[in-house]
């Protein structure tokens, strides 16, 4: 493997973390000055998202056919040329095309980082260096909050797009020139494959669904609901900070958790307590700044159990048809996310008082998590069935 590799890789995953976050802070000021309705901002926040996750499959079938760098470094282009559609946008449509198009760039990262590695490395070098990567590309989420805040308070958000744009394309660059050709898989196809069924995997498609439900608010809907509730003078960059700190630092406690916890203990206590959190925003989402921060924080943690529940549906698909599968999973992922952030601008668009339209967004949320949680509590361990 290249040496300049990793650190390639890391910048690029560093840029999709931010990507996916950095419309909490852009979006508001955005809409502001688009003057965008609450449905408008709703589904511009999704948008990208939406764009992510119907490519996770194909992005998958390309880096089978054509490996991970030129596929990789040609959607992060197109990433880099929606921030500058997004930095010129006049209005509402532009907009939503320049969201979508950098959720286009930032939809095969993640996948190419895991994918890249571990066509280069052995099993367990290939994880060492993908937590990494993960590790290091996760403070994306920290300039994202307090950093971009102060940026787009001083130079507006305008050229906050036009700075990400151009770190996209030269990230984009590094990946076409750095990136050595990846090897092909050594793994041969199992003849009692077309045997397989969906059937053991579909307890992980709730899951799947809502892990990061929690990343909705942290990605867009913080920002509205801190200063719906407790003004617009709230410590909103401080709020994020600290919700992506926590999140990081949640990341690093589980692998000196799982020495000692099984993977699925941690999912189903992880899930528990997003719905203890998501139960007491409902019943009271304007109890204190402190408790909002606090319950935000935890729902966004809950989407570092990712890596854990992809590792377990790895171990119920045949090695021949995990880069499908996983893509297909890793889409619903997604497709959580792109579905609440539209669901929770329709509900903010009804005329109700704000803390009836919080409550209401958050039992949804609450919910849905349950739902996920129970699922997985009653099939999870199960022999798989072939």
């Amino acid at each position: 493997m290249n040496v300049l590799a990793l650190p390639v890789l890391a910048v690029a995953f560093l840029l999709s973390m931010y990507f996916r976050s950095y419309f909490g802070v852009v979006g508001p000021a955005l809409s502001t000055d688009l003057s965008l309705s609450a449905e408008q901002f709703g589904w511009l926040a999704s948008a990208f998202f939406a764009s992510f996750s119907i490519l996770q499959i194909p992005v998958g079938i390309a880096f089978d056919r054509w490996g991970v760098r030129a596929p990789m470094a040609a959607m992060m282009m197109l990433g880099a040329t929606g921030a500058a559609v997004v930095a010129l946008s006049p209005g509402y449509w532009l907009a939503i095309a320049g969201q979508s198009f950098i959720g286009i760039g930032c939809a095969p990262i993640f996948m190419g980082v895991l994918y890249y590695l571990g066509r280069t490395n052995e099993p367990q070098k290939a994880g060492r260096l993908s937590a990494t990567v993960s590790a290091a590309g996760s403070t994306g989420a920290l300039l994202s909050a307090a950093p971009l805040t102060w940026f787009v308070d001083a130079f507006g958000w305008r050229p906050a797009c036009w700075l990400a744009a151009a770190v996209m394309a030269g990230s984009a660059a590094a990946i076409a020139l750095a990136l050595g050709p990846t090897p092909a898989s050594a793994d041969e196809s199992d003849p009692d494959q077309s045997r397989w069924s969906l059937v053991p995997l579909l307890y992980l498609m709730p899951v799947c669904f809502t892990l990061s439900l929690g990343g909705t608010f942290r990605n867009a809907w913080a920002t509205p609901y801190i200063t719906s509730l407790f003004g617009p003078d709230a410590a909103v960059g401080t709020m994020l900070t600290a919700v992506s700190i926590v999140g990081i630092v949640t990341g690093f406690m589980l692998p000196v958790c799982l020495v000692r916890v099984s993977a699925s203990s941690i999912v189903i206590c992880t899930y528990v307590v997003g719905v203890a959190c998501a139960v007491l925003l409902a019943f009271a989402p304007g109890l204190s700044f402190l408790s909002a921060c606090a319950g935000l924080a935890v729902l966004y943690a809950m989407g570092n159990v990712h890596p854990l529940v992809m590792t377990e549906a790895q171990t119920l698909i045949p090695p021949g048809k995990r880069g499908l599968v996983l893509g297909a999973l890793n889409t619903l992922v997604f497709l959580g996310v792109s579905a609440a952030s539209a669901v929770y601008g329709e509900i903010a668009g009804l005329s109700l008082p704000v803390l009836t339209i919080y409550r209401l967004i958050f039992a949804i949320t609450g919910a849905a998590i349950a739902v996920a949680a129970l699922c997985y509590v009653v099939f999870t361990g199960r022999e798989p069935v072939h």
